[in-house]
């Protein structure tokens, strides 16, 4: 017998249903809106590229590509001006070529003593002060190049300059060590185990098994490391601007001191230049070389990484066949399509002694050692520089004085007025773009053409140079948008330096939502809530610590940054601050590592003091910020 319902019973359908296509609604809105926001780091790439060909074409409208290419002087600000590029190149390769020759070696022996002989909790204490190293502001090593490397250095090399490449390379080389250790260390962690303990049943040592076994299995994750440190290295600029002379000579001798490209776009940016110049349009060109040259590198990592990856997981599918199903053939097969050397029985009696066999295995653990406390030694040698010279300045009256011309009157008061500014204004423009383009890629948009696009856009983005973000915010926020942002401000800073730690955010909140277990969504969904919803109450608020820790680390990196506010035209001198209004934000402004620069720059002792000073306080903001990451990455793994 049928039933009629009754008018409650209607009444709650018909809300029911109103409410669902509400919702439903609300939904297509909502996906709409966090699409928009996942496009912008491909908008950011498009105004890059627009800048560049726009001011480069100018340039060579007035500069024949011939001459630009062929040249054997670099000399666009003198009268009689000359510009060739292979001046530049040659400086900033012979300082590259320096900083790999360091890193490659010491980054990949770091990784191996830590991935395959560090016991847990050795490795607990080494591997974030190697960290570290990645989360100093480049200004600071620029500072340990020219006051300690460098004279340390003149005391073996007499004839060494007070600028020169070697010491800018070295030092970069220290900086970018973190980038092959983490890598690597992946990649080596990545091997399946199973093959390490055939290796060992075979009678394998564990310098043979890392050397025959692992270091094979890994290597495109490996070079995947060096590609990345060197586009690092290549784009790296307050070194390179400190130490290394900014004196433009075509010379490979390490010796003698050298201007790089993005060392040149600084020196320009420091001074006077009008507006659509020649020496304006030239550091674009200069600008678009190095996006060429780093663009190529990090395309070429991430080609390699995607490879390596779909290789291991290859070898995971191989090693997790039962070892009765696997016959010894099809795994010398598969170990030979791997890369790696078949030992047959016959050239085991060739071996050499397992005395001689176990000296070199010590050996090579003493040298994997060694490599590992570079960075250690390193960190340590900075902070006893440091400390030396400007604990003693330090002072209540030095914090709260405005800038002078005289280093004993001289305070951080305006620098550090601007730095909160900035990492504030910084932190309100970056979080919901980043939180929200995280959110659309991995939660919403399916893995197609375009989904890959836009990862291998924000991968390239997250591993581009600063100075090109620079010269981004200098034609695009203080020119283009002048108008309202007031040209060389407060919000055109806070604009640049949003742009640069948005990719960093957005692979950080990423990887805090790939975290949560599926099952938690599907738990959502079977109770019948709505994508959003599942993602509202359950998914974010499970990797909220992890989405915090990745704002803490990006406004790290963006309180560290010289280079791209010097672009814009950050004031050496300001004696005011910033008022909290509108006519604040678009106010000149300094930081921190602007007036660290500035001072570095000076021949006087007493402003290098300033600076030690200076980079004390910054270290101790960074230590605070990264402090806190720390505590709420513990906090989660905890729970």
């Amino acid at each position: 017998m049928k039933t009629t319902d009754s008018p409650l019973q209607i009444l709650q359908s018909s809300l029911w249903h109103r409410n669902l296509t509400s919702v439903t609604w609300g939904e297509y809105v909502l996906q709409a809106i966090l699409g928009i926001l996942a496009c912008i780091p491909f908008f950011i790439t498009t105004a890059i590229i627009a800048v560049l060909i726009y001011e480069t074409a100018i340039f060579f409208h007035q500069v024949p590509l011939s001459r630009f290419l062929t040249d054997t002087q670099w000399t666009p600000l003198f009268p009689n001006k000359t510009f060739g590029i292979m001046v530049l190149a040659s400086g900033t390769l012979l300082t590259t070529a320096i900083a790999m020759i360091v890193a490659a070696p010491t980054g990949l022996l770091a990784a191996i003593y830590l991935g395959e002989y560090a016991p847990q909790t050795i490795r607990y204490i080494l591997k974030p002060s190697l960290e570290i190293l990645a989360g100093i502001p480049t200004v600071v090593y620029g500072y340990f190049a020219l006051l300690f490397v460098t004279p340390l250095l003149q005391k073996f090399i007499p004839n060494l300059a007070g600028f020169s490449a070697l010491s800018a390379g070295l030092v970069t080389g220290v900086m970018i060590v973190p980038i092959v250790y983490s890598l690597s260390e992946d990649a080596i962690n990545n091997v399946p185990s199973k093959f390490r303990e055939g290796a060992y049943a075979l009678g394998l040592t564990k310098r043979e098994v890392i050397t025959n076994i692992v270091l094979p299995i890994a290597f495109p994750g490996i070079i995947a490391s060096f590609t990345l440190a060197a586009s690092r290295s290549l784009g790296e600029t307050l070194i390179a601007s400190i130490a290394a002379g900014q004196t433009p000579q075509l010379t490979l001798n390490p010796l003698e001191p050298v201007s790089t490209m993005t060392a040149f776009i600084i020196q320009i940016s420091l001074g006077d230049v009008p507006f659509d110049s020649l020496e304006f349009h030239i550091i674009f060109t200069v600008g678009a070389v190095i996006f060429l040259l780093t663009l190529s590198l990090n395309t070429i990592t991430y080609l390699l990484v995607r490879r390596y990856r779909n290789r291991i997981s290859e070898v995971v599918f191989f090693s997790e066949i039962p070892e009765d199903k696997f016959a010894i053939s099809r795994t010398s097969k598969k170990l030979g399509i791997l890369g790696i050397k078949k030992t047959s029985p016959q050239s085991q009696a060739f071996l050499p002694s397992f005395e001689r066999r176990n000296f070199l295995d010590q050996f090579f653990k003493v040298i994997t050692i060694a490599a590992t406390l570079v960075g250690i030694v390193v960190l340590f040698l900075l902070f006893l520089q440091i400390g030396e010279d400007g604990f003693s300045r330090i002072s209540w009256e030095f914090l709260t004085a405005f800038s002078s011309r005289k280093p004993e009157e001289s305070g951080i008061y305006a620098a550090l007025i601007g730095t909160f500014w900035l990492m504030g204004i910084t932190a309100i423009l970056v979080t919901p773009i980043g939180i929200g383009a995280a959110i659309y890629l991995e939660e919403y948009i399916p893995d197609n053409l375009f989904s890959q696009f836009l990862e291998i856009n924000i991968a390239n983005l997250a591993a581009m140079p600063s100075i090109i973000y620079g010269l981004l915010g200098l034609g695009l926020f203080v020119h283009a948008l002048g108008f309202f942002t007031g040209q060389s401000s407060v919000i055109s800073a806070a604009l640049t330096l949003s742009v640069i730690v948005l990719p960093l955010l957005i692979i950080a909140t990423r990887s805090a939502l790939r975290r949560v277990t599926y099952s938690l969504r599907e738990a959502g969904y079977a109770t019948g809530m709505t994508r959003w919803q599942v993602l509202r109450y359950l998914v974010l608020p499970s990797a909220m610590p992890g989405i915090l820790t990745g704002i803490l680390l990006s406004l790290s990196r963006a309180i560290g940054e010289t280079a791209p506010l010097i672009a814009i035209g950050a004031s050496a001198f300001i004696a005011f601050t910033p008022p909290l209004s509108i006519e604040g934000l678009r106010s000149p402004f300094t930081s921190l590592p602007v007036q660290i620069f500035n001072w570095i720059s000076r021949p006087q002792a007493d402003f290098q003091q300033n600076a030690a000073a200076a980079i004390i306080v910054l270290i101790a903001i960074l230590f605070v910020l990264n402090l806190s990451a720390i505590i709420l990455r513990e906090n989660y793994r905890s729970k």
